[in-house]
């Protein structure tokens, strides 16, 4: 009985964990900073989306000397309400040029 139940709570946890990371879309945007301030950035991508990131994920170095019109290439997941990609890692940098696609 008792490993019957066990196998139940891990096929359960399993399946927790499968759809919370399919709820995740995973992104990457290359473009240039249009601005930055606090724990929020602005992109333009260049396919020519504005695009809010959420900074509070990324690790405060990747970032905090950022300044407008520098070129970003942004890994981060769209937000749940799909309003802002939540930034995991920010690099400096020209990017592959290909603007939106995914990693």
């Amino acid at each position: 009985m008792r490993s019957t139940a066990a196998i139940l709570v891990c096929a359960g946890l399993l399946a927790f964990g499968v759809n919370a990371l399919e709820a995740q879309e995973r992104i990457r945007l290359t473009g240039g900073v249009q601005w930055i301030g606090g724990t929020r950035m602005q992109v333009m991508t260049d396919g020519g989306a504005a695009v809010a990131i959420d900074l509070r994920e990324a690790d405060q170095t990747s970032y905090q000397a950022l300044r407008a019109g520098e070129r970003v290439v942004v890994d981060g997941v769209v937000a749940s309400d799909r309003s802002r990609v939540i930034a995991r890692d920010i690099r400096r940098g020209a990017g592959d040029g290909n603007g939106v696609q995914s990693p």
